[in-house]
């Protein structure tokens, strides 16, 4: 295990990827059997994109829109010589999320009323103006509830 690199002087706002508040969260229904991480695992709090072979797999990869947002529901795995880790082992079963607030990182920063895109290339969040044109990113439902500095996070939501 690594030695502490840093202390937070004062508690996180949220968890990246959980529910950041009590309104209505809605899963993407899946498929008899459910949907499962794909042959590379999935990420928590990127966006998700069914696989091309198979409508039961979910990478962080994909083209169009995606599919949800994969919520941080603690299903990541913590291999031995891990610290942490968000990432779902191959074959997992998990839930994507098409509308709820949740507290999300972009690569960066983010504003009040931007919508959050999503990058085709891992899943990660880009925000900028609705109906922008965001380099190798697609628009998602999510609109930015609070402001954030690169690498902080913030609330965002489908429902404003």
């Amino acid at each position: 295990m690594a030695f502490q690199q840093n202390v937070g002087l004062y508690p996180a706002p949220g968890r990246e990827g959980a529910f950041a508040s009590c309104n209505d969260a809605f899963a993407v229904p899946p498929p008899a059997d459910g949907f499962r991480a794909g042959k590379n695992g999935l990420n928590m709090a990127r966006f998700a994109w069914r696989d091309t072979t198979s409508d039961v797999l979910l990478n962080n990869t994909g083209t169009g829109k995606p599919l949800g947002f994969v919520g941080n529901e603690m299903t990541g795995i913590i291999g031995l010589f891990d610290a942490t880790t968000m990432k779902i082992s191959a074959g997992t079963h998990v839930s994507v999320y098409m509308t709820g607030d949740f507290w999300a990182k972009a690569v960066n920063a983010a504003a009040i009323g931007q919508k959050v895109f999503a990058v085709l290339a891992d899943g990660t969040l880009k925000t900028g103006a609705a109906d922008a044109t965001v380099d190798g990113a697609v628009e998602t439902p999510f609109v930015v509830m609070t402001a954030a500095a690169v690498g902080e996070i913030f609330k965002m939501s489908s429902w404003s």
